[in-house]
Order: structure tokens, then C-alpha cells, then sequence
């Protein structure tokens, strides 16, 4: 006599634990339970700015993940898949739309750094898993199957054979199926970024001519607006009368703060500069070295362009209003009277720190 152990196959429902479960049934489950998974197909539209992954790489992120192409232009469901430049940053979004091209549910996937390579790869896991899941709920059950025990005697009862299973739909029939549910997710508020560097700029209208600076900054960065401080050192420059070469130099040492608001790769920003004006006599007999303040306000446009994942140059242009002017005199003579405007063009060095 011989005894046979009974072999049973559970099918169970995915509940909140989907995501778990597609993950670690698939390892822990014996082969023979497994239903038939029949590949899901999409349609995919894909968009995303110069300095990300282009659509044949983020395809192939998704097909690596799932082991098939699942992307076909005839299929009735439809993903859109767009990356924009959130400066610094950038910002992704996955759509689902169904066969009718009404919405089925989105995500929002806000990037905690400046590498758009990282936040494709992640979109594309979050896609497959979806379309994964999205497959394993349209399948059929795996049937049960049970071997009978071979009872005492010589008489044998054989157990009748286990049901079919259902058909699995046709191609036909799946316009007909639920689009994959996608829940809204409110985004994470992404991390500020950092960045310091330095830059040059030439002024005009600020000196009796044109004068070169340098500056140091530093900032604080979120995706639609920053916050800049910086300190700019003028170059010493020097005017002399024709006749007897007596003249003056004057310097400006400023403190800015410029508060901006960003599209892409372009900012415009409000600013104030305010520090000291040095004068000092040349060749006079009775040199004078005044120092006075200074308070400037005006506007900024700049476009940024990255080198990089950190490393950024910048190109602006500023006017600015002198809301404090000097004149200067030799021998009582007025020789100087500062202007009420003045315009600078620079070009800055950064480097940002996630």
C-alpha cells in the first residue's frame, strides 16, 4: 500500500500589500501555482528635456525590469511620460489614460538632486511595477489541483480531473478592462539645493568709467525661487584733468541680496546692493579720502547652463537705480556727479550641492 501526500495550490487576493507581494510570491510560491500572466501592453509617449535619458534608454529600463517589450503604438491603454527642468532640479510625471483617452490616474515624482538620469531610472521602476501589477490583476486564477490518496484494497477511486481554466481573454476583450488604478500622490516638498561660486562683471554708469568687479556668492535654491547673497569688490579707478594730472580714484565695496523666481533655465530677480564708495585725491595738495555709503536697487535676468550635475555657468544682465549719487570736485570745481542709472553684464561659476 502507498500513500500519496496531497498537493494543494492557494490562490490568494492582493490587498494593501501589493506591491510586497508582487515582489516575494513570485519567489516563495512553488511553479506549478503560478497563473498565467498574459503580457500587458501600452502605448507610450514620452517627453523629456535635452539633458535626460531619451525615450530608447527609458524603454529599456522598462524592459529589462518586466523580461518583454510591453510598449506597442496599437495598444488601447495609453502612459504619458514627461520630465520638465525645474531649476536646478527637474520633475517628472507619469499619466494614465484609458482606450476611450479619458484619465486614469497620474504621479507626480519630484527630484531631490540635479541628475535627471536618476530620476528616469526611478519613474521606469515605478512603471514597470505598475504595469506589472496592472497584468497580474487581469489574469486568471490559478486552478487547485489535488492528487487522491490510493485507499486500501484493490479497488481504486480515481478523483476526477481538475476543471480548465478560463479562457484567457482576447485581444478584442481587453479594451474592455479596468485602466490600472494610479492614486493621486500628493509631492514630497523636494530638498533646497546649495551652491556657491564666484564671477565677474563690468559696471557702467556706476564710476566715472567703466569698471570692472569681482564677486563671491552663495545661494539657496527650490525648484521656482532662490535666495542669493554675495560681495562685490570694485577695481580702483583713476580720473586725471589734462592740464596739471591732479584727478581722483574712487572704489565700491557693495553687500547684494537678490531674491528671484525661475522657469527652466532662465531667472529674473529682484535686488539691493547697498556698502561704501572710497574717494581719494591724486596729486592735489590737500587730498581728501572720504568714504561714503552707497544703496542700489534694480532688476536681474540671467540664463543658466549646466555643466553637469553640479557644475553651472551663468550669463545676467542687470539696472540698477543709484538711490544714493556723489559729486566730486578739485578745486571746488566740480569735476564728477555720479549718473541716476547704471547697467552691469557678468558671467558666474557655480556649484551646486544637493
Amino acid at each position: 500500500m502507498r500513500s500519496h501526500r496531497d498537493k494543494t495550490a492557494v490562490v490568494g487576493r492582493t490587498g494593501g500589500l501589493a506591491c510586497a507581494a508582487a515582489l516575494f510570491v513570485p519567489l516563495l510560491a512553488p511553479a506549478e501555482t503560478h497563473a498565467e500572466v498574459r503580457p500587458l501592453a501600452v502605448a507610450l509617449e514620452y517627453s523629456a528635456v535635452s539633458d535626460c535619458p531619451d525615450v530608447s534608454d527609458f524603454k529599456g529600463i522598462v524592459h529589462g525590469r518586466l523580461g518583454y517589450d510591453p510598449f506597442h503604438e496599437a495598444a488601447p491603454r495609453r502612459v504619458l511620460v514627461e520630465i520638465a527642468s525645474r531649476a536646478p532640479a527637474f520633475e517628472g510625471r507619469i499619466e494614465w489614460r484609458d482606450a476611450e483617452g479619458n484619465w486614469a490616474g497620474d504621479r507626480t515624482f519630484p527630484s531631490r538632486s540635479a541628475d535627471c538620469g536618476e530620476l528616469a531610472r526611478a519613474m521606469a521602476f515605478a512603471l514597470a511595477l505598475q504595469i506589472q501589477l496592472s497584468a497580474s490583476a487581469t489574469a486568471p486564477p490559478a486552478p487547485s489541483a489535488a492528487e487522491p490518496a490510493e485507499p486500501s484494497g484493490t479497488a481504486q477511486v480515481q478523483a476526477p480531473p481538475p476543471s480548465p481554466p478560463p479562457p484567457a481573454p482576447l485581444p478584442s476583450e481587453q479594451r474592455n478592462l479596468p485602466a490600472p488604478s494610479l492614486v493621486a500622490e500628493s509631492p514630497t516638498r523636494p530638498r533646497p539645493l546649495l551652491a556657491v561660486g564666484a564671477g565677474a562683471l563690468v559696471g557702467f554708469g556706476v564710476a566715472s568709467s567703466v569698471v570692472p568687479f569681482g564677486r563671491v556668492f552663495g545661494s539657496i535654491a527650490w525648484p521656482h525661487w532662490s535666495l542669493e547673497m554675495a560681495a562685490e569688490v570694485g577695481l580702483p579707478t583713476t580720473e586725471r584733468r589734462a592740464e596739471d594730472r591732479a584727478g581722483f580714484s574712487q572704489q565700491e565695496l557693495l553687500v547684494a541680496v537678490a531674491g528671484c523666481g525661475a522657469l527652466a533655465r532662465w531667472s529674473a530677480c529682484l535686488l539691493a546692493k547697498c556698502g561704501a564708495l572710497r574717494i581719494a585725491g591724486k596729486d592735489v595738495e590737500e587730498p581728501a579720502s572720504p568714504w561714503g555709503p552707497l544703496f542700489e536697487t534694480g532688476l536681474r535676468l540671467a540664463v543658466m547652463q549646466p555643466l553637469g550635475s553640479r557644475v553651472y555657468v551663468a550669463a545676467r544682465a542687470e539696472g540698477l537705480l543709484l538711490v544714493t549719487r556723489w559729486r566730486v570736485t578739485l578745486d571746488d570745481t566740480p569735476v564728477w556727479t555720479s549718473s541716476r542709472f547704471a547697467e552691469t553684464i557678468g558671467l558666474d561659476v557655480g556649484v551646486r550641492f544637493p
